[in-house]
């Protein structure tokens, strides 16, 4: 498996490499989701990532979002998010608020149960990564996570700034 050795590597080659690593990472990622699916097929794993994402947007006054924030964070079509906020909705797991700032809009949140299937979504990858990481050297698991934050916040901002220089054509 490239990227299983702790060789140094040419500079110039170390973004194929990166590169190549994340592709690896994405497939193990969608391995890990069709197990969640095996073992909850009552929720599929995009009604987990849209809970996450009221969670972390809904922390504001009011404790809601709107479905556009979801689209914008998510990077998905308005339309998807709508369909899965509606399953999430007819789930219990989400709920339409009036919003107070705008009465004729809505805001989504988090329910008891939304928050409930949210945690255990939570404490199922935790476990799982908590099993990959059972043997690694204290202090390695934090290095990889403090490294990994900052490219996740590094590629954020160059498709952002892609996104923002598509969206002034």
């Amino acid at each position: 498996m490239l990227g299983s050795s702790n060789a140094p590597r040419e500079p110039d080659k170390m973004e194929d490499v990166l590169a190549t690593q994340l592709l690896e990472l994405s497939q193990l990622i969608r391995k890990a989701r069709q197990q969640w699916l095996r073992e909850r097929p009552d929720v599929p794993i995009g009604t987990v990532s849209i809970l996450k994402l009221i969670g972390e947007i809904g922390t504001g006054p009011g404790g809601g979002c709107h479905a556009k924030d979801l689209a914008e964070r998510s990077g998905l079509d308005p339309s998807t998010v709508s369909r899965e906020v509606a399953a999430a909705v007819g789930q219990g797991l989400v709920e339409r608020r009036v919003d107070n700032a705008d009465r004729r809009a809505s805001t989504l949140a988090l329910t008891p149960a939304g928050r409930d299937l949210l945690a255990a979504a939570s404490a199922w990858f935790g476990a799982l990564i908590g099993r990959a990481l059972a043997d690694w050297p204290a202090g390695d698991a934090e290095r990889v996570s403090c490294d990994l934050g900052r490219l996740v916040a590094a590629l954020s901002a160059v498709l952002e700034e892609t996104h923002t220089l598509e969206a002034a054509r």
